[in-house]
């Protein structure tokens, strides 16, 4: 790796650590379109890679918000423990497209999420509701899809946790996204290594990738302490947005550049 890339490197898992703490989502939205533009990794590297920095990103992160009390340690527990038993079978699903399918679904995952941060979330309580039995099994199916999303889309599952928690559970904005993060904390290692078993982790950049994160991560969540979080939200889906339209064109040009013809690559204006 060169010096150039060592400084691409760090200022992409900055990049990643400031949004993953801002949002509590890990980083992986920012990581792996940055990973598959910069650093030309194929769709299925850049989700294993993605993986396996938002790890250390969420525990960089947490610290700050478990400062603010701002983690709810239960919920948090009970969710990680059921998407252990899933995050592997996201990944092996992932590793079974193609990289065109998983590219096109990649995109289509980045407008949903758009839209739902464009969604104003319904401002919570400030804690978990105490629902008993039943709140148990909730925590417990809601863990289930996270540990198929983490492994499947590489982004640790916090943009299902984040309003499932907010929306499901009454927890404030705050709270839901360190409660998130301490979840991420379990599946992305998990899943980082199914994908790893399949040859889908970059582990040169891991490192550099870490060390921006590990930066990164604990300002952003401190600025998600302090500063407007509707302003910021609608901010990032809109990033969001743009990166969901640049990912679906690459995908149909690299469909367009396996399907043409050799004389039309070839050809000269």
């Amino acid at each position: 790796m060169t010096a150039r890339d060592r400084v691409r490197a760090l200022l992409t898992g900055f990049a990643a650590g400031v949004a993953g703490g801002l949002f509590g989502v890990g980083g992986g939205l920012v990581l792996i379109p940055l990973l598959t533009a910069f650093f030309g990794l194929r769709q299925h590297a850049a989700h294993g890679t993605s993986l396996a920095v938002i790890g250390g990103t969420a525990l960089a992160s947490i610290f700050v918000y478990a400062a603010y009390s701002h983690v709810a340690w239960s919920v948090a527990l009970a969710v990680a423990i059921t998407s252990l038993l899933t995050v592997r079978l996201g990944a092996r699903w992932a590793t079974r497209l193609s990289s065109r399918l998983l590219t096109q679904s990649f995109a289509i995952f980045l407008v949903i999420v758009a839209v739902r941060l464009l969604w104003k979330t319904p401002t919570g309580s400030g804690h978990a509701l105490e629902l008993g039995a039943m709140g148990l099994v909730l925590d417990a199916a809601l863990g289930a899809c996270v540990g198929v999303l983490a492994g499947f889309m590489g982004v640790g599952g916090g943009i299902l946790a984040v309003p499932a928690f907010t929306l499901l559970l009454g927890m404030s904005q705050p709270l839901a996204q360190g409660t998130s993060l301490a979840v991420i904390l379990v599946t992305a290692p998990l899943g980082s290594y199914e994908h790893s078993r399949h040859g889908n982790v970059a582990w040169g950049l891991v490192p550099m990738l870490a060390v921006g994160a590990a930066v990164g991560g604990p300002l952003g969540s401190w600025l998600a302490q302090i500063l407007p979080h509707l302003l910021l939200t609608r901010s990032f889906a809109v990033f969001l947005l743009l990166n969901a339209a640049n990912t679906w064109l690459r995908a149909r040009r690299q469909a367009a550049a396996v399907t043409a013809p050799p004389e039309a690559t070839s050809a000269r204006p």
